[in-house]
């Protein structure tokens, strides 16, 4: 399986688990010039920006470093250019990470 495959399949496994959470998925794969957000969802009163990674040969915290100083950069352009569009009060950004530990939900992660 290809990486694109499995990001893909990882990105279906995050929006099922968010729906189940009580989530509404508004967004999948929304692409700007500058970068990309895997998910947007609202849970509740609040926007949040979900980055996947998923990583299923690797343990429990590679996703989560994977999402260092520049694509959280990245991450929140992406999002400004969102909420130009679709104004909203309350905003967090989220990781899901997938990995042979199993899918692991990290709130306002940064």
């Amino acid at each position: 399986m290809s990486i694109f495959e499995t990001g893909l399949l990882g990105e279906k496994r995050a929006a099922a688990y968010l729906k189940k959470q009580g989530m509404r998925i508004l967004e999948k794969r929304f692409r700007t010039p500058h970068g990309e957000i895997d998910l947007i969802a609202r849970d509740r009163h609040t926007l949040v920006f979900v980055e996947v990674k998923a990583r299923p040969h690797s343990g429990e915290g590679e996703g989560l470093l994977a999402v260092n100083a520049k694509k959280q950069e990245h991450l929140r352009y992406a999002a400004q250019v969102y909420l130009q569009s679709h104004p909203w009060d309350l905003v967090r950004f989220d990781v899901i990470e997938i990995s042979a530990d199993g899918l692991r939900h990290i709130k306002n992660a940064f």
